[in-house]
């Protein structure tokens, strides 16, 4: 048997979770990359360790996603796109973010941040994850001696995945209305 569970963020919510991104991308601003993604890391295998609800483990699955996309040679995003995966991922691993607790509670905090920015991360999230596919299926059926076409034909499904992940935004943002637009912007994603 399944429960669905949900919840409303009120004004006060929001302010509390405009306050944070605020810090949030500051520090994102004055922090290397790598320490952030170092920091995301860590509290991605502390959630490994835990006893955790399923729904948690699951926005936890999203974390590891964005890690992946952050750190892949292949992908290379544009300095914007990477800017926006570290800003989504200082949300984890940077104060005041980070002094979110371990315990199940805090994991559970984590688990809702998480739901947030992959929102926001959505297609960029749904790009990285087509382009992955195609690259395993093109590793298998690559032979000896084929390798420079191969990687001619991975660069070139990257770019046209990244612009589908670019046009998609950009028709989200224009369809949104103020207040959602705002929360697109949150946290600079």
């Amino acid at each position: 048997m399944s429960l669905r569970v949900s919840f409303d963020l009120h004004d006060a919510d929001l302010r509390h979770l405009e306050a944070l991104a605020q810090q949030t991308q500051a520090v994102a601003r004055s922090t290397p990359a790598d320490a952030i993604i170092a920091s995301a890391r860590a509290v991605l295998e502390s959630s490994e360790r835990a006893q955790l609800a399923e729904f948690v483990k699951e926005r936890f699955a999203r974390l590891r996603a964005m890690l992946d996309m952050a750190t892949d040679a292949d992908w290379q995003p544009s300095t914007e796109d990477r800017q926006r995966i570290v800003n989504a991922l200082a949300c984890f691993g940077a104060a005041p973010a980070a002094n979110m607790s371990s315990a199940p509670a805090g994991m559970l905090d984590h688990a809702i941040m998480i739901e947030l920015v992959s929102r926001d991360l959505e297609h960029d999230l749904i790009a990285f994850r087509d382009f992955c596919k195609f690259r395993s299926a093109q590793a298998a059926r690559t032979r000896p001696g084929l390798e420079d076409k191969a990687l001619q034909s991975l660069q070139q499904r990257r770019e046209i995945l990244q612009a589908r992940m670019h046009a998609r935004r950009q028709k989200d943002l224009d369809k949104a209305g103020s207040s959602v637009r705002k929360l697109f912007s949150l946290f600079g994603l």
